[in-house]
This record gives structure tokens, C-alpha cells and sequence, in this order.
């Protein structure tokens, strides 16, 4: 009897030890966020974008474009020639910061120091009007055509179309939403509004729709897609389709969001707000 009481204590230490390293691990995955500053804005921002190296940019109703570092300092701003709203910015790859104009039908292309170059236009003899458009990675631009209703990849040097794939099928023509493009990890992603997150292959070929209604924002975080939802970080794996989910350090009425490994950056109509992981 004492010799199995004594390896029931035995047995005993070793679950305390498993459960305390347990719990201490997922302690450890939980993000604790620190605020490092809000500031107010005073223009409602209408697009952000993050590059690599955690820089941040915003867009606003003049179609200004402002450049922040990791800690919320303003680095530099770009005047817009002219004001339009800016339907989608990309920074991802920081050398070439891509602008696209939905009510000028144009795009532009700024360098590391918001310096822009000349305003190319879409021909209209390949791209009746286009909804959306992001760069691709062969320096080419992804573009959601509403003239024929497809996905279409805009050739740059000669003004034609290389790819093309048809939406009807895939989505109601007389009920979508679309909001968002991105090539990323090779695949597309193009957010419906009405029925959810379509994912193409690197040729426009169609994969498969994560069906979450009612995103107007999701951003991407190393593997996954991420969105905001119910006060909480959702994130999607591209590759599993795995889900998990982070708290939000504040409840708000938030119009954007960025997330990066060490930083979170949460916009609302008035301030614009940065945690420190």
C-alpha cells in the first residue's frame, strides 16, 4: 500500500507539472496589448495598408495618402493632384506602394518616399469599368471588370489582358458587394460582402469561397486571413482553413484595422489607435 501511495504521489507531481506548464503555454499564446498612443484624425480614413517592414499607411477622402512608422509617428504625406476617393491602397511590398482610383478608372504607383509616378489608365479596349484592382506579382494588375462581370490580369506593358475568369457562376451578378482585392501567397482573395472571401490560384483559376458575410475589412497576417468580428481578431488559416480567435484589447466602433507580430492599430472615424504586444 505505501509503496503504490508513493507513486501516486509520484504520478500526482508529474500532472500538477503537465497542467502548470500547460496553462503557462497558453498563457503565453494569448497577446497582452499595451496601449502606446491614440491620436485623432481630421479626415475620415477610407483605406490603410501595412508593407513589410510594419510601416503604415492611411488614405483619406481628399485621396491624401499619410506614411507612419511601427510607433505612430508620421513620416511623410502625399498630397493627392487630384481628390478622389481612394478605393484600394497596397503597400505591402513598400518599393511600390499601389494606388487605385475607381472614379478616375486610374492607378499610380508611389516609391518608398510617396513619390509618385505618372497616372496610368486602365484602356477601356481591355477594361470596360473596372471595380477593383490590386498588383500582382509579376508586376501586372489584378482587375474586377463589372463590363463583363470577371477577373481579368491587366498586362502592363501592352494595355491587354492576359487571364480572365468569369463571376457568374460563381456570384449573383445583381446582389454582390465586392470591396477588396489582394494577391497574396500566390492566390487572389476578393471579398464579397454578401457571401464571403473567394480564393483564385496565382492564374486566376477558382479555389474555393470562405463563406463570412458582411466583411467590409480583412487584412492578412502571415498565413491567414484575418478579420474583425464580435469585438475579436478572427483569423483563418489559407492553407487549413483552421480558425482561432484574439480579444480585442478595447470594445469600439472600429472602421479598419491592421495586425501585425507586435503591433495592433485600430482606426475609428476620429483617432487612430496603436498597441504595443
Amino acid at each position: 500500500m505505501g509503496h503504490m501511495s508513493k507513486t501516486n504521489k509520484i504520478v500526482l507531481q508529474i500532472v500538477i507539472i503537465l497542467c502548470f506548464l500547460a496553462i503557462s503555454d497558453s498563457i503565453g499564446q494569448v497577446p497582452e496589448w499595451k496601449k502606446v498612443l491614440s491620436f485623432p484624425i481630421t479626415s475620415p480614413i477610407t483605406a490603410v495598408s501595412i508593407d513589410r517592414y510594419g510601416l503604415f499607411y492611411t488614405a483619406n477622402e481628399q485621396g491624401n495618402i499619410q506614411k507612419y512608422d511601427s510607433t505612430g509617428s508620421l513620416l511623410l504625406t502625399y498630397s493627392a493632384p487630384k481628390k478622389s476617393d481612394i478605393t484600394i491602397l497596397e503597400a505591402w511590398r513598400n518599393v511600390n506602394i499601389f494606388v487605385f482610383y475607381r472614379s478616375f478608372q486610374e492607378f499610380v504607383f508611389l516609391d518608398r518616399f510617396l513619390s509618385s509616378s505618372p497616372n496610368g489608365k486602365l484602356r477601356t479596349s481591355s477594361i470596360g469599368f473596372a471595380r477593383l484592382a490590386t498588383p500582382s506579382y509579376d508586376n501586372n494588375i489584378w482587375v474586377i471588370d463589372e463590363r463583363d462581370f470577371s477577373l481579368k490580369k491587366y498586362n502592363l506593358l501592352s494595355g491587354s489582358v492576359d487571364l480572365t475568369t468569369p463571376l457568374d457562376l460563381l456570384l449573383d451578378p445583381t446582389i454582390y458587394d465586392l470591396n477588396y482585392i489582394k494577391e497574396y501567397q500566390n492566390m487572389v482573395f476578393v471579398n464579397d460582402k454578401n457571401s464571403g472571401i473567394l480564393i483564385f490560384d496565382n492564374m486566376g483559376n477558382y479555389k474555393t469561397k470562405i463563406s463570412i458575410k458582411g466583411l467590409s475589412m480583412i487584412n492578412f497576417y502571415n498565413d491567414e486571413i484575418c478579420f474583425l468580428e464580435d469585438s475579436k481578431v478572427k483569423f483563418i488559416n489559407n492553407f487549413t482553413f483552421s480558425e482561432r480567435v484574439e480579444n480585442l484589447p478595447e470594445i469600439g466602433d472600429y472602421t479598419n484595422f491592421l495586425y501585425s507580430s507586435s503591433r495592433l492599430y485600430l482606426f475609428t472615424e476620429k483617432e487612430i489607435t496603436v498597441y504595443k504586444r
